[in-house]
């Protein structure tokens, strides 16, 4: 078995439904569809290198695979929910079309679209190495990841519904700062963050060494690329109340010390609005 050749193979469809979404946001004038695809690409690019290496059926890959079917689904279908009751471009998008204006039609094309399609190849292709590994018993260390992984998943579940509930309840430019977001400003990278190495560890306990770079490349994007950074810059700008609470909230290692009472008697000290209910 030529483990490139399955996995570029596996990767294509990936690439497929990128473009696919890249002609409808076209139609739409609204790049966000791509978060459409990223969670359930990865989930495509899974199945598909399962099987074409011929279903190997032990029970780390199986595991394995479970997670990252749960993990693109929930994912694929909180995001759309979201870009359909929002039915505008995301912000972030729309900064990058108006910078890269005329001819963003065709530039999205490689910008958004190929660029995610090779970073899901990037992250994926060291963690799903563990498919093809010669089968190893999990132990203490796989089922510590496995359980760092659906801790991921549930605080991300939760940090979404709460984000989502709080935008439906309340005006546009109100700031989310209760719930999980008393602890951390970005819950939901958090869990993305340990879903990630989890898997990682998962396919580093099948002998996989490199598997470390699929954690590595996502804490990385979401610190310094396309997460924490950018929504710093955007919420300083477009939320008044939002520079008080970075100040004393981190963003991504919780503060346990910042419970629901300190915190809200913090901000209602320095004037940002916390709600009576979620």
């Amino acid at each position: 078995m030529n483990f490139l050749e399955e996995f570029g193979s596996a990767w294509t469809w990936s690439l497929a439904g990128f473009i696919a979404l890249w002609f409808v946001s076209l139609l739409r004038k609204d790049a966000s569809v791509v978060d459409f695809w990223w969670g359930p690409g990865f989930g495509v690019i899974a199945l598909a290198f399962w099987v074409g290496i011929g279903r190997p059926d032990d029970e780390r890959t199986l595991i394995l695979l479970i997670l990252v079917g749960v993990w693109s689904v929930r994912l694929g279908v909180q995001l759309g929910l979201r870009r359909m009751r929002e039915g505008v471009e995301d912000g972030r998008y729309t900064d990058l079309r108006e910078r890269n204006n005329p001819g963003w039609w065709w530039k999205s094309l490689l910008m958004v679209f190929v660029l995610q399609a090779v970073l899901q190849g990037l992250i994926a292709a060291p963690v799903l190495a563990a498919f093809a590994a010669s089968p190893v018993a999990l132990g203490y260390v796989g089922f510590g990841a496995i359980a760092i992984s659906i801790i991921g998943i549930l605080i991300q579940t939760v940090a979404d519904t709460q984000l989502d509930r709080f935008r439906i309840s309340h005006s546009h430019g109100a700031l989310l700062t209760s719930g999980l977001r008393s602890y951390v400003r970005y819950p939901s990278y958090l869990g993305e963050i340990m879903v990630w190495a989890g898997f990682s560890m998962l396919a580093l306990g099948g002998g996989v060494w490199l598997a470390p770079l699929s954690v590595l490349i996502v804490t990385l994007l979401i610190r310094y690329v396309s997460g924490v950074a950018v929504l710093d810059l955007r919420l300083a700008k477009t939320r008044q109340s939002y520079l008080p609470y970075r100040s004393k909230t981190p963003a991504l290692i919780p503060d346990f010390r910042l419970g629901w009472g300190s915190n809200r008697d913090r901000d209602a000290a320095k004037g940002v609005r916390i709600p009576d209910k979620l």
